[in-house]
């Protein structure tokens, strides 16, 4: 025996958008995390993707959701179909209809797919993730200044990443803040804070700011990084990704909370 391991098979694109429409097997999503983590063009792409679908979602729900009228729903019966592709013909029928109304139109107008982040964003969720799955562990020192001496903690984040910064508060979704640290960030900026919040179930979430970065501000995105994954954004010259591991539906009020208290 030799102890090699058996080479991994190339990632093809086919690949990635298997892993963004989650119809890969466990073994298959770790490898192409484990891909994503070590290409960010690609961990890019993949966000963007994210980002479309859960676009398409949001804003054709209400379609989705309605009726279909009787005379497509008959019609499409008569046919025999599989229960399946009948749902599928449905549900495509129904992107149909909104897309020629007035108002699919004025948001095709609008431009909703985001471009392409500029690559020391794309990094952002990888630094966010990977410092909270460092921290996030730890049990006598998960943070150098305690929520205790907040006021404090503030202050000296804020003078060493150069402007004011805003903690964010998530008491009413159950999560109160433990305290924070200074990080190093990417080669380009200087210094990193992370705001670590907990649950009565000893969940945690970490907050990551990084300032430097750049003026123009980006959309809302998503990103996985292994265990942990992290919505992010730049808004005003601070990247911010807020990084946890209950999965993305959990994570996405909580990182709307947060995205609004900071927008403000």
């Amino acid at each position: 025996m030799t102890g090699d391991h058996p080479a991994q098979p190339p990632v093809s694109e086919a690949d990635l958008h298997a892993y963004v429409d989650d119809r890969l097997s466990p073994a298959d999503r770790l490898r192409i995390e484990a891909h994503l983590v070590a290409h960010p063009g690609d961990a890019a792409r993949v966000a963007a993707w994210q980002d479309q679908a859960e676009a398409l979602r949001d804003h054709f729900a209400p379609a989705l959701d309605a009726p279909v009228p009787a005379a497509m729903a008959g019609l499409l019966a008569r046919e025999k179909a599989g229960e399946r592709r009948l749902q599928a013909a449905l549900r495509i029928a129904a992107l149909l209809l909104v897309g020629v109304t007035g108002a699919a139109a004025g948001w095709w107008g609008r431009g909703w797919v985001a471009p392409q982040p500029p690559a020391m964003v794309a990094a952002l969720p990888q630094e966010a993730a990977r410092a909270h799955l460092v921290y996030s562990r730890e049990v006598l020192h998960p943070v150098e200044v305690t929520a205790k001496e907040e006021a404090h903690l503030v202050a000296w984040l804020s003078k060493r990443l150069g402007r004011p910064l805003t903690v964010p508060v998530l008491t009413a979704q159950g999560y109160a803040l433990v305290g924070g640290r200074l990080l190093p960030a990417a080669a380009d900026n200087a210094a990193a804070a992370q705001f670590m919040y907990e649950n009565r179930g000893g969940q945690r979430l970490t907050l990551y700011v990084r300032s430097g970065e750049p003026a123009q501000d980006t959309a809302f995105r998503f990103a996985g990084e292994g265990a942990a994954a992290a919505f992010y954004w730049v808004d005003g010259g601070f990247g911010y990704a807020l990084a946890g591991e209950t999965g993305r539906e959990a994570l996405l009020p909580l990182a709307r909370a947060v995205y609004e208290q900071l927008g403000r």
